[in-house]
């Protein structure tokens, strides 16, 4: 078989690989599954969201009395700023394994888990706040529901897994929010698979269709399945978010290069007969939350469910 070289890849390997790329990385990342994305025209980009919400009274006919005038309030718009950071990998590999591959393609599967780790690390940033970039000035899921006092505890009784749910879920409409998806690690699916509410219906229902855009139902709400390599499950249990208020800045997709005369770390690639290929994306996190007039506190979008003696 012929050497690999550049002029055998590289003009192709960015068209023949893009689609494998975003799949993978999409599959990886709930966070790319069940929030908007917006396309960003620079590194930096403001956008505009509530900062407070304003409250309406009743008034009276009165032409004397205080109730007959009509309450003034406040509607303010705080800037939220979305910051494109980079994620990237490279994977080198030895010329000789691609060309004696037979039963698979050494590069098609390289190019899938280069996806699938940039997705699950864009996941563990905004969850769990894991190396999560000093420009990305909105909190992680965990940091926002535990700042705003949306913990609940698996206990028993009403408190148990399903209950911890139902009332995260309760705690997210009280802030005035619309509690629309649960982000929980695959395996949640499973221990949920018999259980069944105070009206004997189930609490996890799988999709029965497999088109795209079919999701599972966890308590009513949407599932968003996390990879247990980035669920810490010694810090929650299940997340419940109104998706509306958590946005993806994508300054560029993910892209892929091929490598074959650079230095990879201490690999020098062309006295090894090696080759790599370089993945990267760039992409921006904002969490949009409100003040709340009377005393100023977070009203965050978002709850967490915590394991028992956390």
């Amino acid at each position: 078989m012929a050497d690999i070289d550049r002029a055998d890849l590289a003009t192709v390997i960015q068209d023949e690989y893009s689609n494998a790329l975003l799949e993978s990385a999409v599959s990886a990342s709930a966070v790319l599954q069940r929030f908007r994305r917006v396309d960003l025209g620079t590194k930096t980009t403001n956008l505009p969201v509530l900062a407070t919400l304003p409250e309406a009274d009743f008034v009276s006919e009165s032409a004397s009395a205080p109730g007959g005038v009509k309450p003034t309030a406040q509607v303010t718009w705080g800037n939220k700023q979305i910051v494109a950071e980079e994620i990237a990998v490279i994977v080198p590999i030895h010329e000789n394994v691609i060309a004696d591959a037979v039963a698979t393609s050494p590069l098609d599967e390289i190019t899938r888990q280069g996806g699938a780790a940039i997705g699950r690390k864009l996941d563990a940033a905004i969850l769990f706040g894991v190396d999560k970039p000093v420009s990305w000035t909105s909190d992680d899921l965990l940091s926002s529901a535990t700042g705003a006092g949306h913990v609940f505890e698996v206990g028993t009784g009403e408190d148990d897994l399903v209950g911890a749910i139902f009332q995260a879920a309760g705690a997210v409409d009280t802030a005035g929010w619309d509690p629309d998806v649960a982000l929980v690690p695959k395996g949640l699916r499973y221990r949920l698979a018999n259980l069944r509410d105070g009206d004997n219906r189930p609490i996890f229902l799988p999709s029965l269709s497999s088109s795209p855009g079919a999701v599972d139902s966890i308590a009513g709400l949407d599932a968003g399945y996390v990879t247990g390599r980035v669920w810490d499950r010694s810090e929650a249990e299940a997340f419940v978010v109104d998706s509306s208020r958590l946005v993806v800045g994508v300054r560029q997709d993910i892209t892929v290069k091929f490598l074959d005369q650079a230095t990879v770390g201490s690999i020098n690639l062309a006295e090894r007969d090696m080759v790599a290929l370089r993945f990267k994306a760039r992409y921006g996190y904002v969490l949009g939350d409100v003040l709340n007039e009377e005393d100023d506190t977070p009203e965050s979008p978002v709850s967490v469910v915590t394991p028992a003696g956390s």
